[in-house]
Order: C-alpha cells, then sequence, then structure tokens
C-alpha cells in the first residue's frame, strides 16, 4: 500500500480513469435542449410539470414579499 497521502492519491485517480475506461464515462451535457422532449407526453408528466411551475411561482411570490 503506498505510504503517502499524495501516493495514494495518484492510486486512486489511477483506479477511477480505469473504471471510467470501462464503463465509458464521456462529459455530461449541461444544456438545456439536451433535456427537452425527454419526458413523455402523459398525465403523470403534465402534473409533475404543473407541480414545478407553481412551486417556482411560489418562489417569486416570496422573493416579490422580501424585497417589497
Amino acid at each position: 500500500m503506498p505510504e503517502t497521502l499524495e501516493k495514494r492519491l495518484d492510486e486512486i485517480e489511477k483506479r477511477v480513469a480505469e473504471l471510467g475506461a470501462i464503463v465509458g464515462v464521456r462529459p455530461r451535457r449541461k444544456d438545456w435542449l439536451a433535456t427537452v422532449g425527454t419526458l413523455p407526453d402523459d398525465e403523470l408528466s403534465r402534473e409533475a410539470e404543473r407541480m414545478g411551475r407553481e412551486y417556482r411561482d411560489g418562489l417569486n411570490d416570496a422573493d416579490d414579499r422580501v424585497g417589497a
């Protein structure tokens, strides 16, 4: 087992890189366009969208009250 923290970290980084190569890790696209259309157009998805909108609207209302 490596004796120093630096050697241990080097070993961990090497193993993580090996595991990434095995499972085919690729950088995630953090683009909203990559997410659009990924949910099915069904009742459950529409309900989740409605609830999210209500939650965000509530946050905006709270911000308005604090800033007033």
